[in-house]
């Protein structure tokens, strides 16, 4: 990743609290986190999901070096995550997660997004509609949610190539309010917060495995909607 910093120019931070630091400093395997309050994680959500969305775009824009296809939102470049923060470690290590679903399934986004037509005034219904089939079966996991935020990262990206400004912080309270009636914001209070993700996601090993799981799911339950929707 590149050092120059997500968005707003905030890096990845001191190498104390990259990746495996961040883990070793809040639990070990053996530790089981004490539950977290569903208050706590719907405050948390909105950092998480900007920082996960920064390190997106830095991400997609330094493998693919082509700002035409993700323009730079200024939304997004006006985000200045504190790098050391709690929700920023954690946004950052769900997109680690996230840039193998969106590398993969790039094109299965853009397509689906494009055929649900999303307006400012439909948006959060055609939002909701597709996010639910992702948990249809009642199972949540952090690659889920890891897809969930992909989603949501590539609809706030696909609305503003479309012309449409000022989107991003909709998706951001369309992301706090979904996790919190589809009861995904109490499973993540369960896991201990937010900060679970940080213990509980593979660091040197199942990246691709756990993204192609859940982008496979994303992708069938889409294709399944679709046909349901024509």
């Amino acid at each position: 990743m590149a050092t120059g910093g997500a968005c707003g120019g905030a890096g990845d931070g001191p190498p104390e609290y990259q990746r495996t630091k961040s883990r070793d400093k809040y639990s070990t395997p053996q530790q089981r986190l004490s539950p977290d309050t569903e208050d706590n994680v719907l405050k948390e959500t909105e950092s998480v999901f900007q920082s996960f969305s920064c390190h997106m775009l830095q991400n997609e824009q330094t493998r693919t070096g082509d700002m035409m296809d993700t323009p730079s939102n200024p939304e997004l470049m006006s985000i200045r995550p504190n790098p050391v923060s709690r929700p920023a470690q954690v946004g950052r290590q769900l997109a680690q997660i996230g840039d193998d679903i969106n590398e993969q399934y790039a094109g299965q986004f853009r397509d689906m997004i494009k055929i649900l037509n999303v307006t400012p005034d439909t948006a959060y219904d055609a939002f909701a509609g597709v996010a639910r089939k992702l948990f249809i079966d009642g199972n949540i996991n952090w690659g889920r949610i890891a897809t969930l935020l992909s989603f949501g990262y590539r609809l706030a990206i696909s609305v503003f190539q479309n012309g449409i400004r000022g989107f991003f912080n909709k998706i951001v309270k369309f992301i706090v309010k979904f996790i919190l009636n589809e009861k995904i914001a109490q499973w993540i209070a369960q896991q201990g917060g937010w900060i679970a993700a940080l213990r509980e996601i593979p660091e040197q090993v199942g990246w691709s495995t756990i993204g192609f799981v859940a982008g496979c799911a994303f992708v069938s339950i889409a294709a399944a909607w679709y046909l349901t929707k024509r």
